[in-house]
């Protein structure tokens, strides 16, 4: 695993989003101490979300994947944090990343939202910036599996006119997307 250091912090990928609700919510890269804001964020979604995002039951992050979330190195892994205040803190409420797997030659693309911040715009907003990213990286194919069932994301690459191609594996689709 590589360490990242803060001091190649992409600070120009900072930005304010405001939601369809209005609510504004900061946007940033992850930072290797965002740890705890991500179990916090992984604790508040349901079954279901969590399903989606994962495709198995799962009720823990582990250390590696923790480790793993938070310690990108900006360039062929990267993710996009959204933050609020709440109770007076920073909290994580959703997060868009893609990472590259040497293994298979592939970029993997992902997108969560905690539940009670769903239908506001987020995850669109999430998606669209970190293929830009990943655009101005060089990268620009990317692969993601997804139930049969998950309308809500099919919905979005369809609305974004990407080069979206679908094929069945092990009872799931395996999203190809080309920007």
């Amino acid at each position: 695993m590589q360490t990242t250091s803060i001091e190649n912090y992409p600070y120009k990928y900072e930005s304010w989003l405001k939601l369809s609700n209005g609510t504004d919510v900061f946007l940033r890269p992850v930072l290797p101490t965002d740890s705890h804001l991500l179990i916090n964020l992984f604790n508040k979604m349901s079954s279901r979300s969590l399903w989606f995002r994962f495709l198995r039951r799962i009720d823990s992050l582990s250390e590696n994947m923790v480790y793993r979330f938070t310690h990108v190195n900006y360039n062929s892994e990267f993710a996009l944090v959204a933050i609020i205040k709440e109770d007076e803190k920073e909290t994580i409420i959703a997060v868009g990343r893609y990472g590259y797997e040497p293994d298979e030659d592939i970029t993997e693309l992902a997108v969560a939202v905690r539940d009670d911040w769903q239908q506001l715009g987020i995850g669109k907003s999430l998606l669209i910036k970190v293929v830009a990213i990943a655009k101005e990286n060089g990268i620009s194919r990317f692969t993601g599996m997804m139930t049969c069932d998950n309308n809500i994301i099919r919905n979005i690459l369809s609305e974004l006119n990407y080069d979206v191609q679908y094929s069945s594996k092990s009872g799931f689709f395996q999203v190809e997307i080309v920007t």
